[in-house]
């Protein structure tokens, strides 16, 4: 097992798949190298590659990993403990909560520890750009509006929410006088692609039409930014799916958000 370092030999494999089949991944390679440790490894006796990554920074112990189709089965148990020695992470064992993203194609293959619970995540693109509606009230989310964005992310229960993010990248709020809420941003915002979020709508105001607004206002920003528009939602969000679908979303690859424990 190795780290993967730029230049290494390895950058060829990345040109294999595409965006969609390692998303995350390709991500933390690609985006956020300065906040993920990514490492390689052969299960014994096959030929294809495991690609496992580390993002830091984040809420929670966030891992992502890439089996190639040759492989047949993988153990992590050894990847997670060199995760741990690398990052210096120094809780005890199976004591506090981590994710594993990957895609459901690939789940019956690995054998994950301690798993807690499973949930399937869409990754959607946007193909059809002509569904926005008119432009709303939403507007920048300033550096004053920091500390209330937090307590609306908390109300929400926003699972990826980083208040850096609010500054680092466009945001919008739709605000009842000076309290906000509707959120919507990025997380990736770049000109190869960007991704799309940070959404939500405070409970007390769900049901209105807030939620397709602001998807709908941050869309136009995205789409000055990059022809390649992508978000992720879990699949048991109907609300939230009606709309990104009705806004011209399409889902393009199959995830499962596993829970474990670390």
């Amino acid at each position: 097992m190795m780290v993967w370092e730029k230049g290494g030999g390895l950058d060829g494999w990345l040109g294999k798949i595409s965006r969609e089949e390692a998303y995350i991944l390709h991500g933390n390679l690609c985006v956020r190298p300065d906040r993920s440790l990514t490492l390689v490894d052969r299960a014994e006796g096959e030929s294809g590659l495991v690609i496992g990554s580390y993002l830091k920074g984040m809420p929670f112990h966030a891992f992502t990993i890439h089996v190639d189709e040759e492989i047949e089965c993988y153990e992590v148990r050894e990847m997670l403990e060199r995760v741990r020695v690398e990052v210096g992470i120094s809780s005890p064992p199976h004591s506090t909560k981590a994710v594993f993203t990957v895609a459901e194609r690939h789940l019956p293959k690995l054998l994950i520890p301690h798993v807690q619970s499973k949930r399937t995540m869409l990754l959607k693109k946007w193909t059809q750009k002509d569904q926005l509606l008119p432009q709303g009230n939403s507007r920048p989310v300033t550096r004053d509006d920091i500390e209330a964005m937090r307590g609306l992310a908390r109300q929400i229960g926003m699972v990826s929410f980083r208040a850096d993010e609010l500054l680092g990248m466009p945001h919008l709020g739709i605000f009842d006088g000076a309290e906000p809420i509707a959120l919507a941003g990025f997380h990736i915002y770049s000109e190869d692609y960007v991704e799309i979020g940070n959404i939500g709508v405070a409970p007390a105001c769900q049901g209105r039409g807030l939620g397709a607004q602001i998807t709908s206002d941050i869309c136009r920003i995205a789409a000055a930014k990059s022809a390649n528009v992508y978000l992720c939602v879990f699949a048991d969000n109907l609300p939230a799916r009606r709309i990104y679908e009705k806004l011209g979303f399409q889902t393009v690859e199959r995830y499962t958000f596993v829970d474990f424990l670390f």
